[in-house]
């Protein structure tokens, strides 16, 4: 049996599915194990791979009617680098504590500047204390090295502890379905990790230790307001559910009680800014508006927590035996922003970056980044 599991995470869809499979097995022993997610930034100046994700991240949104004209779009500096891979390691890492969280499995995090992937998960494993490494293996480029194969395979010659690989994209016989998956848990996890992030604010308010950031959680409920009623959502059921429901009626009734959910959950996610409204700045301990926020919040994170276990335990598996592979490819196109639904002013991609932002101030345990 073993106690404590060291699981890499990246941005790809395969480490996805890894943190659930590893979440999965920590709660399936007796005694459930505890999970350390890592993950290794790129040197920005020290590595190839650290250059490489410099070029990759540059701000490449253009002005405004910029049509017929050719613009150079600057690489980002060393300090704008730092910010925004940082940044995005820790959001990685909190959306992996969110399904932690969720599971009901003891989580923390690890994160150091390496510019050698392999070594580093070795490591993290001996330093954190873990007696197994839970990792998936693909082949890329750039930052999402990290679980290559020649790294997978370093890792087994050099950790010496077990090293278990979940998934592998050369033997995943449903790749489609594999990736379109993974990226519905991704938002499904960035949700839970902007919601315990709530939760850690309001329980520092109400024991007194920190009265209430009325800014900052109001960035939070902006969040869970915005994002499931103009982007994921509609995502959904304007890919996932109606291709789904060509295919006949399997699931019909499900994704019935899904799409009323729905609706709950933004009057809900309406309630909540309704009392965040009514909560004044710095309110601290017994205060009465503090305690309608806690009311808001629980009966929104219950809501979530039982739509979100409805979806996959239910509608994705059965999704995985109905649709076929081009079905899947517009489903993962569609939640990647390929094909857009055309819904709200957001766009993915605004969304993502606006979750980065408030992830990294959601005080999820976060280990100090070390080179």
């Amino acid at each position: 049996m073993y106690k404590h599991l060291l699981v890499p995470v990246d941005e790809s869809e395969l480490s996805v599915a890894n943190v659930g499979e590893a979440v999965k097995l920590a709660r399936s022993f007796a005694v459930p194990a505890r999970v350390t997610f890592f993950h290794a930034t790129a040197d920005y100046g020290a590595s190839v791979e650290g250059s490489r994700a410099r070029a990759q991240m540059r701000d490449r949104r253009p002005p405004l009617f910029t049509e017929g004209t050719t613009m150079r779009v600057p690489e980002l500096t060393p300090s704008e680098y730092s910010e925004r891979v940082i940044g995005s390691s820790r959001a990685l890492l909190a959306k992996a504590c969110a399904a932690a969280a969720a599971a009901g499995v003891g989580y923390d995090t690890h994160s150091v500047i390496s510019d050698q992937p392999a070594e580093a998960i070795v490591q993290a494993g001996r330093d954190c204390g873990c007696d197994l490494i839970v990792m998936a293996s693909h082949g890329s480029t750039g930052l999402r090295a990290l679980l290559s194969p020649s790294v997978a395979a370093k890792v087994m010659r050099q950790a010496g502890m077990p090293v278990l690989v979940t998934r592998s994209e050369g033997t995943d016989t449903q790749v489609e379905a594999s990736r379109a998956i993974a990226l519905i848990q991704d938002e499904h996890r960035s949700l839970a990790a902007a919601i315990y992030g709530m939760r850690r604010r309001l329980s520092q308010a109400i024991d007194g230790s920190a009265g209430l950031d009325r800014e900052f959680f109001g960035r939070l409920v902006s969040y869970l307001q915005n994002f499931p009623e103009r982007r994921h959502h509609v995502k959904e059921e304007e890919s996932l559910h109606r291709l789904l429901r060509e295919h006949g009626d399997q699931g019909r009734d499900v994704m019935h009680q899904l799409e009323a959910q729905h609706l709950e959950e933004y009057r809900l996610a309406d309630a909540l800014h309704t009392a965040w409204l009514a909560c004044g700045e710095g309110a601290v301990g017994a205060d009465p508006g503090l305690a309608a926020l806690q009311q808001a919040v629980e009966a929104l994170a219950a809501h979530v927590w039982q739509h979100m276990a409805l979806e996959e335990e239910s509608l994705l598996p059965l999704a995985k035996q109905v649709l076929d592979r081009a079905d899947w490819r517009e489903v993962a196109e569609t939640f990647e922003g390929h094909r857009d639904p055309g819904f709200g002013e957001w766009s993915d991609e605004d969304f993502r970056s606006y979750f980065t932002r408030v992830a990294n101030e959601a005080q999820l345990p976060q280990a100090p980044l070390v080179r």
